[in-house]
């Protein structure tokens, strides 16, 4: 739990003073709307007892009751279907989604929201006001547990606030993921998307077509090498695992998430950044590709040229039935669909994608792409779900409904969609990609891209003032992107992470000039 304690450690730099004489202050992360002091505190003992309408509600209050097992060494009582006791949640339906209104005196602690992410960012606003030694996974001895007497209302200023973890270069073990979940619950983020799929991986089990994790989730080791100096993979040269999730392992995650009321959205890739899928089954490549297809253990050159045939029905039908698989393990109404970076060298020289662009009269190797994004997305809306994918799908007819992710430089590719009517969502490399170096390049781990420091993430600020105004109305959020290329260690990826993703969860939540 290394990292919850950077959180917290963080928290005290991130100080909101409240509106009182005696210039009092107290630390929430990210800064709520309003807060009015009050006089005294709230001491949370044995005898404590929680109060609750519902079980929905009592899974809620649990998350927090465990921790006072663990810390405080005593679990407060629960009564449901009570308004009896010295915390209460009251359903209150004139609130927001997602808001809250926390009045604590030093007798009771009373939550209003209407739904059950305002019960939770509430009890989160309690949790970081408790003494640190809450998040202990042992007993501490000596603390009193004792929150300040004062009222906050609370909303959250966008609908999307998300991190994007790039499971694909480096696989982040599943207890990991899980501990990430939990700090992105406490900064009240509420969307994980997960990059599943990549030339370097595939990460997720899927059914059908186990080669995609016995091959794919493999690749040979290149010890004491950075990811751009890696070499290809030799074909009959053996492999290492890196892992993968199995499907029992997707739902514990998804699970565990709902749990903090975070969306997790799947991506698998296409048609690029796919050599991890073709390294199983390389008949989906055009079949002018005359090299071996291997799991990429760095860049690859130009074997990162390979990329799914356009021409060829049996990808569209391998695509359909990945989609059948991943739409059953996640709930989210959300599958993102990639389409970045995908190079045209070998479609202008397959006869499968000329004889595709000829009978369907595309006249350029971008709108092929248009074609291919578009057929996939029609299939994944007959699933009953959205479809989103990056800023490049711009560069042709954009796939109906399609939301896009801004991020390349500051994020304006997206505004082409927004003018087109599309939702789209900024994250963008210059402010929001945490795979960039946060402090002196010479200090810090290897990695490239320049710096997104700190304050780069505090100050950035997603609508700017040339925007049409309608805009944002399209904008559903902000998030960050933590890619792994150079990540080696669970250890790494936390790294890159904080204290940065403190910054996020404020351009997230925070109202606009009162960060």
């Amino acid at each position: 739990m290394r990292y919850i304690y950077l959180i917290i450690l963080g928290l005290f730099f991130s100080v909101i003073n409240m509106e009182a004489n005696n210039s009092a202050s107290i630390s929430l992360v990210p800064c709520p709307t309003n807060v009015v002091p009050g006089t005294g505190s709230f001491q949370f003992t044995p005898k404590t007892v929680f109060a609750v309408e519902t079980e929905e509600q009592a899974a809620i209050v649990r998350l927090l009751s465990d921790q006072f097992t663990c810390a405080a060494g005593f679990t407060p009582k629960l009564k449901v279907d009570s308004k009896k006791g010295n915390l209460v949640l009251q359903t209150d339906k004139t609130i927001k989604s997602e808001a809250y209104c926390l009045e604590i005196t030093p007798k009771k602690i009373t939550v209003r929201a209407a739904d059950a992410k305002g019960f939770f960012y509430a009890l989160q606003s309690i949790r970081q006001l408790l003494p640190p030694a809450i998040e202990s996974a042992v007993k501490v001895d000596g603390t009193e547990w004792i929150v300040p007497a004062m009222t906050i209302t609370d909303e959250p200023r966008f609908g999307y606030r998300g991190l994007m973890v790039d499971v694909a270069r480096f696989f982040v073990p599943k207890e990991n993921l899980l501990r990430i979940i939990d700090c992105m619950g406490m900064l009240k983020l509420n969307t994980l998307h997960l990059h599943l799929v990549d030339d370097n991986g595939w990460r997720i089990e899927i059914k059908k077509y186990p080669l995609l994790t016995e091959i794919g989730a493999s690749r040979v080791e290149r010890p004491g090498k950075l990811f751009p100096e890696r070499r290809n993979q030799r074909q009959g040269e053996p492999t290492v695992e890196k892992g993968f999730y199995t499907q029992d392992d997707i739902r514990e995650i998804v699970a565990y998430a709902a749990a903090r009321r975070i969306e997790v959205i799947p991506e698998i890739e296409m048609p690029a950044h796919t050599n991890s899928s073709l390294a199983a089954y390389p008949e989906l490549a055009c079949p002018v590709v005359d090299r071996f297809v291997g799991v990429l253990p760095g860049i690859g050159g130009k074997n990162s040229e390979i990329v799914y045939c356009a021409g060829n029905d049996s990808v569209f039908s391998f695509l359909e039935d990945v989609i059948d698989e991943v739409s059953e393990l996640f709930p989210s109404k959300y599958i993102h669909l990639g389409g970045d970076e995908a190079s045209k060298v070998n479609w202008a020289k397959c006869p499968k994608c000329r004889a595709r662009m000829e009978a369907e009269h595309i006249e350029h190797t971008e709108e092929l792409q248009s074609y291919f994004m578009t057929r996939m997305s029609n299939y994944v809306r007959s699933k009953g779900k959205e479809v989103m994918g990056w800023d490049e799908l711009t560069n042709s007819t954009l796939p109906e409904g399609a939301i896009i992710y801004g991020w390349q430089g500051f994020g304006k590719a997206a505004l082409k969609a927004a003018a087109q009517g599309h939702r789209f969502i900024m994250t963008p490399a210059r402010s929001l990609y945490f795979i960039r170096y946060q402090g002196p390049q010479w200090f810090e781990p290897l990695t490239y891209f320049g710096n997104n420091t700190l304050k780069d993430v505090y100050t950035y600020e997603p609508v700017q003032e040339e925007w049409n105004p309608v805009y944002e109305d399209l904008l559903m959020g902000v998030q960050a992107s933590m890619w792994t290329e150079f990540c080696n260690s669970p250890d790494d990826v936390e790294y890159q992470l904080f204290p940065r993703l403190l910054a996020l969860s404020d351009i997230a939540w925070a109202k606009k000039g009162t960060k």
